[in-house]
């Protein structure tokens, strides 16, 4: 009986020990939020050709002005349900003095998507010299996303997964779980908001994103 105790006595410290460790660690996980409000265009100028245009705007914790950017995309879908595309992106990074730092970002991707009654999934992996950070790498990005189309409703959910590929020290250098949902406000006009998750997996810290845009097609 005394064996038993003396052991569930051990039990108990070292489970106390492992809460006290997981609490510790919890405590000293960074997270930041951003707050992001963008107007994405797009246009058809022929039929398996469209170009997008999105200036952004960014703000950090306190709602302080932080970053902006410009991105023009081109997207070409030579089969139906896939997609190929390149973007380039123009980004001022505000700094401590209150200059603005100018960077450059870049990007190659490969999309397909198939229509499964009102749900569509789809996948996507691209090529690019950023992972929306400081830090100054190439990225391979996969991501797995799925919308719905809610019946008789204009409001559109979609959910998505996203890994980060550094190519630089060739592991995982991040995750982003994404939810966000659509409003149609008219045929060629729609609106949504969204929240992004970055979870670092090299680090204790996270970035809280939140979103609202406006799209216009015409």
């Amino acid at each position: 009986m005394r064996k038993y105790k003396i052991h569930r006595l051990s039990f108990t410290v070292l489970v106390g020990c492992l809460l006290v460790s997981f609490q510790s660690k919890a405590q000293e996980v960074e997270n930041d939020f951003q707050y992001r409000t963008n107007l994405k265009i797009s246009y058809k100028p022929i039929k398996d050709v469209k170009i997008n245009f999105t200036p952004e705007i960014r703000f950090g914790d306190q709602f302080q002005f932080d970053q902006y950017l410009v991105e023009w995309e081109v997207v070409y879908s030579p089969l139906k349900r896939f997609n190929l595309g390149a973007s380039y992106q123009f980004k001022g990074n505000k700094t401590g003095s209150g200059d603005f730092e100018n960077r450059n970002k870049y990007a190659l991707f490969i999309e397909a998507n198939k229509k499964l009654k009102r749900f569509t999934p789809s996948l996507k992996m691209s090529y690019t010299n950023s992972a929306d950070d400081d830090l100054k790498s190439h990225f391979l990005r996969y991501k797995a996303s799925i919308d719905y189309n809610i019946r008789k409703s204009k409001l559109t959910p979609e959910i998505s997964l996203e890994a980060f590929h550094d190519l630089g020290v060739n592991d995982f250098y991040k995750m982003r779980y994404t939810a966000g949902i659509n409003y149609k406000i008219f045929k060629n006009n729609s609106i949504g908001i969204g929240y992004k998750l970055d979870y670092y997996l090299q680090e204790y810290h996270n970035k809280h994103i939140f979103s609202i845009g406006y799209k216009f097609k015409f």
